[in-house]
């Protein structure tokens, strides 16, 4: 690949029409009007633009001018007379006249082209550099509006319609005067009855204009849904662990073949529009000749071969660009238009100021240097909005906010992009080995990873668990050094020990020098705390936007209807696939590679290949015509045709290989720019609390520029081909003509007339025809990589034949018989020969250090991956049932907690399988009856996306409502009580204690406060039990790992623990210690 030119950079041209943008909005404020992109990008562009609007003048005249040459030369035929040599002679200069013509032609064609695709380009990068630096200055009220499926579709499908505009834009001025000249040319020849032909020219334009706009109404309800599919296309990819853990796959596979049936009536009727307004083009040419000629008679003409040619070919000329061009320059405008509007839409954003309930009220607060502010509160009080006000990310209505010095944060949910785990701690800033060594340190990331801090991170981190992934975005802050630190949070994803260790060697170690503030429910910390700040709920909302219901429309014509039908299955083999595919696959797979299978290439498939293979077929039909006639008049015509096919295909293999390679090429190239801003996106605040929108900003506009030097190679490679086409049926037309006039003798006018009108119609569509067979090759690129994504491995069924009894799991009893487990058959082993038991209605506490297998646990006992060895439940082998059966028994609380765009009530019950009173009796036991009450339309409320309209806490308190809703025997609860304040965190554990005192809890948690009063407790080290017993038991053992862990908790905390510890019941029976044989243990537990 070649490098970008200078004047294609991204952030050069993207500086340039942001400058621009700049004057205009200042302008409109002036004029107090809403300042007009449209406007913007004219001034920016006209220019350069303008002056390709003389190539176009050039070929329509051309276009014009050869059916007269044509004329004169079967002319010359029709009056032959051998002896005549005067004549002959001017018959070779209108032959010469017909060949240059052609000739000429095909140079300005394909000049023309290439430059103004070139415009189009610059325009869309210029146009994808400035709506991703306003991405990056969203404001919350703004995010809150838009969703990243929106803003990706921005980037992947409305720019686009910049590089289509430019084509056709020429022809809106240039058709109506070709018109005219066509028929003043016609009037001399034929006389007023080429008035009846150009009439069914002037009904056609309005006709197609009226398809044309139609046909962008479709497109903006489509573009409506696309965005609608592809967000929750992109929350199913996100939240795949919670959908599969849940078993709740079908109710999503329903909500996206909803979206998806809506998308595709609307497609199926702007195709049916597609293939009538191609039709009436065909049949168009044939009527004008059939009317002129039949008026021409009945005004009592008689008619002539020459002008029957001159007639027909000077028709052709005008008819494309009245009838195709014309059209098209007003369907693409339209669409463009909307396309600017949908983008001004988002560059407008950041004005908007919320107008809801605040979320902070009279709140005064001073920070002086070197103190540690410590926030706490209930789940909702509005302490990640303390934050944000500070951050400036929310905005505040009175009072005043002074901040002096550079701010820096970690976020709550841990944010981390793709690469390196280096390069997200450096976030930009050099490497400077002491600093860096200390900074790892104090953030106890030294011994985390098998490759060190060059371990590489896949999309969202899939590679870390939550403590690493929560170390890392602390270290992150650390490493910036700044004046002011704001912690959301850091301690809640990391257990005791880490949590201690961070807390004194880094909060209160490398930072204790700078004013801190840290929200935390961690309350051991706060005695070492300057303030104490304490905050009240405030409940706020955000409205939220209803999606568009759009009806279906008249089927397609069969050919559409196929084609669109094909490409509806394949999206829902692909979807289906990917639900069933193991979880493995989205922790290899960035979630923008799977996206763009979604909207790039699905797009292709619904839109762009069912009319450019139709349109393929039809021409291909059309020149097999043309040379069958041209044959039958004239049969040596096929004698220079054979060397010009054999030709002809070498260059077509020649060329298709290489641009397969270099659409592949465009492809993966684009990939980046969409992982780049969908990742931008999630980590907003913490980009522009580190002031990276810059580096950001740069390395998208690398990304943009590797997209530019691809796609410039595939504008250039193609323009390469279509010149050396017209090149050859250039040659075919001069042998045709010149060997007419050197037969001379044995040819009459007709056929010459028909031979070479012919042979100049075989130039343009020849060409077009072999693009639209390599675009319809190209396109299947598109379908090869969807069938790759239809045949991804799956997991075991859903349903097996063997179906457990209904009733089951009646008691609850969870038997590990040594589980060996790892995430795919080439990794590394995460349970190592673990041999354990739950007993019905236990709570057993599940601890160990980050990575020591807890979250493994329960993927083995969910089978994420299939683990080997064998797992019971009420003794019932798991690996016999399907996975459906299996999931739907175990209730699970997870780690991130995960809601789904849509309302209230399917987030907590999406089968629909339980009353209203039971869902309002769950919401008020987990208590949030208060705040869906308040919400406008209750339990009906649509949640913005992936549920940010509640703190994460709240969250985490629908998923338990969604476990209290379930009534399973067994529940799992994974780190559940990470992110929430110790009141919330009490409520959850006595919710549980009441409501599931009849279930196996296992409980994954870092808080030990969370699991000390359990039954048992569960201890793993590097995927080995370590101990397993009662509480106070492992408390007895000082050189245990819980004994150091509850040690590590503060003196006071420990203290306490050991007082919950001596309070559980025992039963004498379990006094029995693991290590003693296992059969021993099982007698003991039925005797």
């Amino acid at each position: 690949m070649y490098k970008v030119l200078p004047e294609d950079g991204s952030e050069r041209l993207g500086e340039e029409l942001q400058r621009h943008w700049d004057h205009e909005v200042q302008k409109a404020a002036k004029d107090l009007r809403p300042p007009k992109l449209t406007k913007v990008l004219i001034k920016c562009y006209w220019k350069p633009y303008a002056v390709l609007g003389i190539f176009t003048l050039i070929e329509e005249v051309i276009k014009v001018i050869q059916p007269v040459f044509l004329g004169k030369l079967i002319q010359y035929f029709e009056k032959y007379d051998p002896d005549d040599m005067d004549a002959l002679y001017e018959a070779f200069g209108y032959a010469a006249g017909v060949c240059l013509s052609t000739l000429i032609l095909a140079v300005t064609h394909h000049l023309y082209f290439f430059h103004v695709l070139r415009t189009g380009m610059k325009m869309r990068v210029a146009m994808c550099h400035m709506i991703y630096k306003k991405a990056l200055c969203l404001s919350s009220a703004a995010m809150g509006k838009t969703t990243t499926g929106q803003i990706v579709n921005l980037l992947s499908n409305d720019v686009n319609k910049f590089d289509e505009v430019t084509i056709f834009l020429h022809f809106l001025w240039v058709g109506p005067l070709q018109a005219a000249a066509v028929l003043g040319l016609l009037w001399v020849e034929i006389g007023p009855s080429c008035l009846a032909g150009m009439a069914v020219l002037v009904i056609l334009m309005p006709t197609q204009t009226m398809f044309g706009r139609l046909f962008s109404k479709f497109r903006s309800k489509t573009a409506a849904l696309t965005d609608n599919r592809i967000r929750t296309m992109n929350e199913v990819v996100s939240g795949i662990r919670i959908i599969k853990m849940y078993a709740w796959e079908k109710p999503f596979s329903a909500l996206v073949n909803d979206v998806r049936r809506e998308e595709i009536s609307k497609i199926m009727s702007s195709s049916y529009l597609r293939g009538l307004n191609m039709a009436s083009f065909f049949a168009a040419s044939k009527i004008i000749v059939f009317i002129t000629f039949t008026v021409y008679v009945l005004l009592g003409n008689t008619i002539s071969a020459s002008r029957v040619f001159v007639a027909v070919s000077l028709y052709s000329a005008v008819r494309l660009t009245v009838t195709l061009f014309f059209p098209s320059a007003v369907e693409k405008l339209s669409e463009t238009l909307i396309s600017v509007r949908r983008i001004k839409v988002l560059k407008s954003h950041s004005f908007i100021i919320n107008q809801d309930a605040p979320s902070l009220q009279n709140l005064s607060l001073t920070v002086k240097s070197e103190q540690l502010v410590a926030v706490i509160g209930p789940v909702g009080a509005g302490k990640s909005s303390l934050l944000s006000t500070i951050l400036g990310e929310l905005p505040h209505d009175k009072g005043v906010l002074k901040v002096k010095g550079q701010l820096t944060y970690a976020s709550q949910q841990p944010w981390v992009f793709p690469g390196t785990i280096r390069s997200n701690i450096l976030f930009g800033k050099e490497l400077h080995p002491q600093k860096y060594e200390k900074v790892l340190r104090a953030c106890a990331l030294k011994r985390l990873l098998p490759d060190g801090d060059l371990t590489l991170i896949g999309d969202r981190g899939a590679t870390l668990s939550g403590g690493q992934k929560a170390r890392v975005n602390l270290a992150r802050a650390v490493y910036q050094d700044a004046d002011i630190y704001l912690l959301d949070d850091p301690l809640s994803a990391v257990d005791a020990e880490v949590g201690r260790h961070l807390f004194e060697q880094c909060i209160c170690g490398i930072l204790k020098n700078k004013p801190r503030i840290l929200v935390t429910h961690q309350l051991q910390y706060l005695q070492s705390a300057d303030q104490i700040l304490v905050l009240k709920e405030v409940c706020s909302w955000q409205g939220l936007t209803g999606a568009t219901l759009i009806f279906g429309f008249a089927r397609s014509l069969l050919m559409f209807n196929v084609l669109v039908k094909a490409a509806q299955s394949l999206h829902n083999r692909m979807f289906n696939s990917i639900l069933r595919t193991p979880v493995r696959f989205f922790d290899i797979n960035p979630i923008g590679r799977v996206l763009n299978r979604f909207s790039k290439d699905i797009g292709q498939l619904d839109a762009a290949l069912p009319w450019t293979f139709v349109d393929f077929i039809q021409i291909f039909l059309q020149i097999i015509g043309v040379i069958a006639v041209a044959a039958s008049v004239i049969p040596w015509i096929l004698i220079p045709l054979v060397p010009l096919v054999i030709v002809f295909l070498f260059l077509r293999r020649y060329f298709l290989q290489t641009s397969r390679d270099v659409k592949r090429l465009e492809s993966t190239t684009r990939s980046p720019v969409f992982s780049h801003l969908s990742s931008s996106l999630q980590g907003l605040w913490t980009i522009r609390a580190f002031r990276a929108e810059e580096r950001f900003q740069n390395t998208f506009d690398a990304y943009q520029d590797l997209h530019s030097e691809s796609w410039f190679l595939f504008l250039v490679t193609s323009r390469w081909f279509a010149v050396r086409l017209d090149g050859m049926c250039a040659v075919f037309v001069t042998i045709t003509a010149f060997g007419c006039l050197l037969l001379r003798d044995q040819v009459e006018a007709g056929s010459v007339g028909l031979a070479l009108s012919y042979a100049v119609t075989l130039m343009g569509m020849f060409q077009w025809g072999v693009r639209q067979s390599a675009e319809v090759e190209n396109m299947m690129t598109s379908v090869e990589r969807v069938v790759e994504y239809t045949e991804l491995e799956s997991e075991a069924p859903w349903e097996t034949q063997k179906r457990p009894p209904p009733e089951w799991p009646s008691q609850g009893l969870i038997t590990f018989d040594r589980v060996n487990f790892s995430y795919s058959s080439d990794g590394p082993v995460v349970l190592k020969d673990m041999k354990a038991m739950f007993r019905p209605k236990e709570k057993v506490g599940i601890v160990g250090r980050t990575g020591a297998g807890k979250s493994s646990l329960v993927s083995a006992l969910f089978r994420l991956a299939e683990p080997e060895g064998r797992i019971y439940i009420d003794g019932v082998l798991t690996s016999e049932i399907g996975l459906h059966d299996l999931r739907q028994k175990m209730s699970i609380i997870p780690q991130d907690p995960v809601l789904f765009t849509g309302t209230m009530r399917k987030n907590l019950d999406p089968f629909s399988q339980h009353s209203d009173e039971d869902l309002w009796n769950a919401l008020q036991e987990v208590q949030l009856k208060s705040v869906v009450e308040e919400l406008p339309n209750k339990m009906e409320t649509v949640l913005a996306e992936s549920g940010s309209n509640f703190s994460v806490g709240q969250r985490q308190l629908v998923c338990l409502a969604r476990a209290v809703l379930r009534k399973n025997r067994i529940l799992i609860i994974d780190e559940a009580t990470a992110n929430v304040d110790p009141r919330t965190d009490e409520l959850i554990q006595k919710t549980i204690r009441d409501k599931f005192r009849e279930c196996t809890v296992l409980t994954i948690a870092h808080r030990l406060n969370t699991i000390i009063d359990s039954d048992r407790i569960l201890v793993l080290d590097a995927g080995q039990i370590h101990a397993y017993d009662e509480p106070y038991t492992l408390l007895q053992n000082p050189d245990g790992i819980f004994f150091k862990m509850v040690q590590q908790t503060g003196r006071q905390e420990a203290v306490a623990l050991l007082q919950s510890a001596k309070q559980v019941p025992n039963t004498p029976c379990w006094k029995l210690h693991l290590d003693r044989n296992w059969n021993g243990l099982v007698q003991c537990a039925t005797g």
